[in-house]
């Protein structure tokens, strides 16, 4: 039948904006769900995204028997830095050093910011001492490298970490974190800025 090009224009415009309207509500979407699972500080995935993509992640490793190592780590004496400099450089030294375990992290496993001044470290495919051998890596860092706020301001940080191994003894998401912050508290304990993944330290609980 003969086309109104008036009638054609107007039910392409209406097609358009249509699409444009469901581009922008599955953007919309998108973005929800991101900062659903993203920390908006440090732009670490939070302890929601980790919830339950870990507990995934763990469950194959054991079921596979594959390596899979999980560190817990905060700031030593963060406190003492709110306290002296102010909580906006506590903020900038936050997001410092979630900049740099996001990057020591490319290629072996990701960053997530557990809480507070902790962060939660994931090594699908690492054993125990490959997991340690790059957190020394990054506790030198730290020694070489202070975090600089305004310019004028160097804060000097230093970290502790506590790390254990999926297997028997740690077959789950509650026995791998658990187990990680026991040895965490272990290094505080021993005086801070170290690491403790040592079979043996359990026996020092």
């Amino acid at each position: 039948r003969p086309v109104d090009p008036n009638e054609l224009v107007a039910r392409s415009l209406t097609q358009v904006r249509r699409k444009h309207y469901n581009d922008r509500l599955r953007s919309s979407v998108r973005e929800t769900i991101e900062l659903a699972v993203t920390d908006g500080l440090t732009g670490l995935h939070n302890r929601r995204y980790l919830d339950n993509h870990l507990k995934v992640l763990i469950e194959r490793a054991v079921a596979r028997g594959r390596p899979l190592s999980v560190c817990i780590t905060d700031i030593d004496r963060f406190k003492s830095v709110n306290d002296t400099y102010g909580h906006d450089c506590g903020d900038v030294v936050l997001t410092e050093i979630a900049k740099r375990l996001k990057y020591f992290m490319r290629g072996k496993g990701y960053a997530v910011r557990w809480g507070g001044e902790e962060f939660l470290l994931v090594f699908p495919e690492f054993h125990i001492d490959e997991a340690e051998e790059v957190m020394n890596e990054f506790i030198h860092e730290l020694d070489a490298h202070s975090v600089s706020y305004k310019e004028e301001t160097e804060v000097h940080i230093t970290m502790t970490f506590g790390i254990v191994e999926a297997g028997e003894q740690f077959a789950n998401i509650d026995s791998m974190v658990s187990g990680a912050d026991r040895r965490l508290y272990i290094g505080k304990q021993n005086g801070r800025n170290q690491i403790v993944a040592e079979e043996q330290s359990e026996q020092d609980l």
